[in-house]
């Protein structure tokens, strides 16, 4: 009975830590790099003509998709209520605004920053502005090469 005992706890203990490893390796940043160009970006972003200007001379210009930080400004499941606040971040930054759905909710993030240094400056400043719930997460950005 105990070497049984013994045995299923052992198995538990390899499976969770060869878990912890793959996870660390998923957020190895030099696994994540990846180059683009911007008439590219249609595959990973909702929209590019949202997120970047219309200007020609941007269009050969290498970006590279690498760990960052954005930050949300909101999590809804009302596909309308996304698009608002979209819209308003728009009006108010002129900056990248995303709106990712990871079901069942639609997130509206905003920026791209390398550092969780400056995106914890501009959180404290959009909060100020009036976005209360603002926090910063991390995840993919985009930044030019």
């Amino acid at each position: 009975m105990n070497k049984t005992i013994f045995i299923i706890l052992t198995v538990f203990t390899i499976v969770g830590l060869y878990g912890q490893i793959q996870q660390q390796e998923f957020l190895d940043p030099g696994k994540v790099r990846k180059e683009y160009r911007l008439k590219d970006f249609k595959t990973i972003l909702f929209s590019d003509e949202e997120v970047f200007e219309k200007n020609l001379a941007l269009q050969d210009r290498k970006y590279i998709e690498t760990s960052g930080y954005r930050i949300q400004l909101i999590s809804t499941q009302d596909l309308h209520e996304a698009i608002k606040m979209k819209a308003l971040a728009d009006s108010l930054y002129n900056m990248p605004v995303y709106v990712d759905f990871e079901p069942p909710n639609y997130k509206v993030r905003i920026g791209n920053y390398p550092t969780n240094e400056e995106a914890l400056s501009m959180q404290k400043i959009m909060k100020k502005r009036g976005f209360k719930y603002a926090w910063v997460v991390p995840g993919k950005i985009v930044v030019p090469k």
